[in-house]
C-alpha cells in the first residue's frame, strides 16, 4: 500500500482523529493504562478494513496487556467510529502495535548515553571545527570573518 488515494488519507485521519478521543474520553477499561497515541491509520483501498496503530508509552501494564483492553472495548470504538464517519458502512478496525517512538526514545537515549560518556570526543570535534575556522578568517574574506565572529562569542563567555 504504497500510494493511496486522497479518500483513503481522508478516511484515515477522519478515523485517527475519532479513536484517539474515544480512548482517551470512553474506555475504562482498568488494563489501558500509560499514554496511549494512535500513531496511524491505514485503510484498504476499498475502504473496507482499516489498521490503527497504537503506541503505548508509561503505565504499569504491558503494551500487549494494553492492546488486550483495547480489543475488548473494539465494537464500542467501532460503533463511535461508524456514528463519526459519513459512510454507508464503517471499516472494521483492527489494532496493531506501532513500536517506532519505542525505538526512537531507545535511539536517543543511546544516543544521549554516548555523548555522555565520552565529552572529551565531542569537544575534539568542536576544537577541529574553530581551527578549520581560524584558518579560513586567515584568508582574509569578509565572510569568514564573520563565521569566525560567530564561532568565537561562545569561547569568550566561558573563558
Amino acid at each position: 500500500m504504497a500510494t493511496s488515494s486522497i479518500r483513503q488519507k481522508k478516511v484515515a485521519a477522519q478515523i485517527q482523529r475519532i479513536v484517539a478521543v474515544v480512548l482517551q474520553r470512553d474506555v475504562a477499561d482498568p488494563r489501558v493504562d500509560g499514554l496511549v497515541s494512535v500513531t496511524r491509520v491505514e485503510m484498504t483501498p476499498d475502504l473496507r478494513e482499516g489498521k490503527v496503530y497504537l503506541s503505548v508509552l508509561g503505565g504499569s501494564r504491558t503494551p500487549i496487556t494494553v492492546l488486550q483492553g483495547i480489543k475488548s472495548a473494539g465494537r464500542h470504538i467501532q460503533s463511535e467510529v461508524a456514528d463519526g464517519l459519513a459512510m454507508r458502512f464503517a471499516p472494521r478496525l483492527t489494532y496493531m502495535l506501532d513500536e517506532t517512538l519505542k525505538k526512537q526514545a531507545e535511539i536517543l537515549k543511546t544516543i544521549d548515553q554516548a555523548m555522555h560518556e565520552s565529552p572529551q570526543g565531542a569537544v575534539g570535534a568542536t576544537g577541529a571545527k574553530d581551527d578549520d575556522t581560524s584558518a579560513g578568517s586567515a584568508g582574509g574574506a569578509s565572510a569568514d570573518d564573520e563565521s569566525a565572529d560567530d564561532g568565537l562569542h561562545p569561547h569568550e563567555g566561558n573563558a
